[in-house]
């Protein structure tokens, strides 16, 4: 999974990072591989179910539910099978 900072949250881009990294999703463990200012690149396991029938329907469910922790991120996700 790759996180961009949005353009209007890009001061609490590293927080949410951090706050992401440590179990915001508990049920989502991730591992950040790498990260800048503006970017991270993240590895982790996903649960089977309705929100991973597709990279984008993954992507959009993570953002929405991060969201709602005030964790604002663009996210690029690549599930392999």
């Amino acid at each position: 999974m790759r996180a961009s900072a949005r353009a209007d949250h890009r001061r609490t881009f590293r927080t949410d990072i951090e706050r992401l990294n440590n179990g915001h999703l508990p049920r989502v463990p991730l591992d950040v591989l790498r990260s800048t200012n503006n970017q991270a690149v993240f590895r982790g396991a996903v649960p089977k179910g309705a929100h991973t029938a597709t990279d984008e329907s993954l992507a959009r469910f993570l953002e929405g539910r991060l969201a709602t922790d005030d964790i604002h991120l663009d996210l690029s996700v690549t599930i392999e099978r």
